[in-house]
């Protein structure tokens, strides 16, 4: 019974290493990386109410060639991090691509 709690305690632990990917990681990077200059309209930087009327062609177009004030910030950030970041956005499902999985919208 003992080893049988210990399993189930390292499944719960392990649980976040395999979650689907989704709208929550992406908002963790929008805070992280995102919300200083989209928040605040620095530098002419489109507030988040204008980005979540967009398609997620266009976060990920933006995103995937960036202008030169926005490069270093997402410097680094993966394909499905900038798909989870255009999810948060715009509360779009997006689907597969490729080997990247389906994100969905909450």
């Amino acid at each position: 019974m003992k080893l049988a709690a210990v399993v189930l305690g390292f499944a719960v632990l392990a649980a976040p290493a395999f979650a689907e990917p989704g709208p929550t990681e992406g908002g963790v990077v929008y805070e992280t990386r995102c919300k200083m200059c989209h928040a605040t309209g620095m530098a002419n930087a489109p507030l988040i109410d204008y980005l979540a009327k967009l398609e997620n062609s266009a976060i990920l177009k933006a995103l995937n060639d960036p202008a030169p004030m926005m490069a270093g910030a997402i410097a680094g950030l993966t394909d499905q991090d900038k798909r989870n970041v255009a999810v948060f956005l715009t509360k779009k499902t997006l689907p597969a691509s490729g080997d990247l999985p389906e994100v969905k919208a909450e």
